[in-house]
């Protein structure tokens, strides 16, 4: 009956894992983590009985692997609470534990041949219908259409890869009868059309690795010119998916397609700066930011952002750091080397092609992992971690004494334990961000929701900004809306410091609104250090320099804002508010030489600018003109008014935007 219960478990996470953006999207994430955690639970009579107290015995596959995973997670929780980011590095550790948990219950349960052999199918089974989706989707748009499920084609031909080697290792099994080895030739070979359709760099570079090293175990078996004819197709296919990605980049030339090498040295630079602890599971993307790089072939030198190191080791260790990195890997090798290996055990039962099929699968993805973060979509990392588990499960030799039973107390601690990363890890931050998203398509009127969400999840900042921006929005200003929405802006400034929105938002406040209620002299330079503080948060973005800038004007601090002005110029030289922005400064101060200049140089910016739309918000924002202010200072220019404008320099602050994240991190 537990087989049958750990088999029907096994089977939803299969089914489910590829859709909804391969399991990324916040319903299918807790679908996902849900069914893990229902899986350990079922078969927890099982792991239980099955762990051994005293010396570990490496004879035993699942040891190496355990105890390097063990290691690995302890290093990601220290990482994790030393992170800047905590909320988003706790989720993030709660997405290194879920494979973890799993391919060790998964190895501890009791598990039987024919175990495998299902869990292979569906699979296949599983991939087989996305890549049947692939041969629908793509005469409608191309890979990007055929890639869909995923968002991503890559990420999506990664996947496919699992259900190719599984078929094809099932095809060349020696012991498979005639219909069975033709289907899962034909399921092969479907998965094989269904990759070249995506036209993955990383997925090509993943099959022939995985092909190579099939055909070298294979090779004693084989006849000398049916060996010489496999190395000559696997030739001919390297050489055919050559010429696809010749053809991809001809029909469409992508002009950041060679900026992968400047992305991993940025990366190296961030593990330079932090080698031991990393920055924090899951932080990468919000520490990122102050390690860009400057683009210099365009109009705008940082529109482009990288959220991760396309590596998916070395964002592992810029995340968990050097040590935790290398026990993962560790972890890694060790079950490689013990699903692959051609003798003992594993070649004694590995007559159907079922340990080698999964070996080479997982193979295949940690090739694919070298370019491409594909820890990103949860059915890259949780299916993987279910097949390990049971092949190991399968070269496990049963104990012949149980060593271990554990007690009620101890049982019920575990379930308790269980219960709780359910509650605090799953539960809780899937409700909350519904709330969230219904506040958000509610707007003025979702303020409840986004109080909810808020007392759900208190650690979650995004929650408590969303909260001050609704107090600000939702009624007329007033001394108690005010006081609530920089209390609430504080609290997730205290969540997560590395933000410099959060600083930016008080400083408006400061700036703008406590004036307009309260007569405090000390407001403004609350919010020129507020401002600095953003700045220093926020090194290569310009675009917080100039609301200090503009402040500074309206102190009469002209000489400070001229200096800031420049940094942001220096960043972003085609910044075309700063640009007018100086220009009225010089000319207040009677440099008009210079404001002729300034002004010209943004004149110059506006009129060479392509007429398609830019091609992120940055860089729109960096590019907009103020035509209005313009015209005026070209007045002033003319001579047509002699004084100094003592109006302010116009709006030049910062739209308020928070940078891509997973829903709910």
């Amino acid at each position: 009956m537990m087989r049958f219960s750990l088999l029907a478990v096994g089977a939803g996470i299969v089914l489910l894992a590829p859709f909804r953006e391969g399991g990324r999207d916040p319903a299918a994430l807790f679908l996902l983590h849900s069914l893990v955690l229902l899986y350990v639970a079922v078969a927890s009579p099982a792991w239980m009985r099955s762990i051994r107290i005293g010396r570990p015995d490496f004879t035993d596959p699942l040891v190496p692997v355990a105890l390097a995973m063990g290691a690995a997670l302890a290093a990601a929780g220290a990482s994790a609470l030393a992170a800047a980011y905590p909320y988003a590095a706790g989720l993030g550790a709660c997405d290194f534990l879920m494979p973890c948990l799993l391919l060790a219950v998964a190895a501890l349960a009791a598990t039987a041949e024919a175990d495998l052999s299902r869990l292979r199918a569906l699979v296949a089974v599983s991939s087989a219908a996305q890549a049947l989706l692939v041969l629908a989707r793509y005469p409608g748009g191309g890979a990007m259409a055929a890639g869909a499920s995923f968002l991503n084609p890559s990420h999506l031909a990664a996947f496919l890869n699992l259900g190719f080697f599984l078929s094809a290792t099932a095809a060349a099994a020696p012991v498979m009868r005639p219909r069975a080895r033709f289907l899962w030739a034909a399921s092969a070979a479907l998965h094989l059309l269904s990759i070249g359709l995506l036209e993955s760099r990383g997925a090509f570079l993943a099959l022939l690795a995985g092909l190579v090293v099939f055909a070298i175990r294979e090779r004693r078996r084989m006849r000398p010119r049916l060996r010489a004819i496999a190395f000559l197709m696997i030739g001919l296919l390297g050489l055919t998916m050559s010429l696809v990605l010749h053809q991809r980049f001809a029909r469409a030339e992508d002009p950041y397609r060679y900026r992968r090498v400047e992305i991993w040295k940025a990366a190296w630079q961030m593990v330079r700066d932090r080698p031991l602890l990393g920055y924090g599971p899951a932080n990468f993307p919000h520490v990122s930011p102050a390690y860009n790089f400057p683009i210099d072939d365009g109009p705008v030198r940082y529109g482009r952002t990288f959220h991760g190191a396309h590596n998916a080791y070395l964002t592992l260790v810029a995340e968990a750091g050097a040590p935790g990195a290398a026990c993962f890997a560790a972890a890694a090798v060790a079950s490689l080397l013990a699903l692959l290996r051609r003798k003992g055990r594993a070649a004694a039962i590995d007559l159907d092609g079922s340990l080698s099929g999964v070996g080479l699968a997982i193979l295949a993805l940690l090739v694919h992992a070298t370019v491409e973060d594909l820890q990103e979509r949860p059915a890259l990392t949780i299916l993987p971690a279910l097949l390990a588990g049971t092949a190991l499960g399968v070269l496990r030799r049963s104990p012949a004494v149980l060593s271990w039973s554990p007690a009620r107390p101890a049982r019920l601690l575990i379930a308790a334990g269980l219960a709780y990363l359910f509650l605090l890890a799953v539960l809780l931050p899937f409700l909350a961000d519904r709330e969230a998203r219904i506040a958000h398509v509610l707007g003025r009127e979702g303020l409840r929701h986004m109080q909810r969400a808020a007392a759900l999840v208190p650690f979650q900042p995004e929650y408590h900004h969303d909260l001050a921006m609704a107090l600000l929005n939702s009624e007329p200003l007033s001394p108690d809306s005010l006081a609530g929405a920089q209390s609430e802006l504080l609290d997730a400034e205290r969540l997560k410091p590395i933000d410099y929105r959060f600083p930016l938002l008080r400083a408006r406040l400061e700036a703008r609104l406590v004036p307009r209620l309260y007569a405090d002299p000390a407001a403004g330079a609350r919010a020129v250090e507020l401002y600095d503080r953003a700045t220093r948060l926020a090194p290569l973005d310009p675009r917080p320099r100039i609301e200090l800038a503009a402040h500074l004007v309206e102190l009469g601090k002209r000489d400070q804002a001229l200096l800031i002005i420049r940094e942001a110029l220096g960043l972003e030289p085609g910044f075309v508010r700063a640009r007018i922005l100086e220009a009225s400064i010089l000319l207040d101060m009677g440099r008009r030489d210079e404001a002729r200049a300034s002004l010209a140089a943004a004149g110059t910016t506006v009129s060479s600018l392509p007429a398609q739309v830019q091609d992120s918000g940055y860089a729109r924002e960096i590019l907009a003109d103020s035509r209005s202010e313009r015209e005026r200072l070209e007045v002033r220019l003319s001579g047509s008014v002699g004084d100094p404008d003592p109006r302010s320099p116009g709006d030049f602050r910062v739209p308020d935007r928070a940078p891509p994240t997973p829903s709910g991190r």
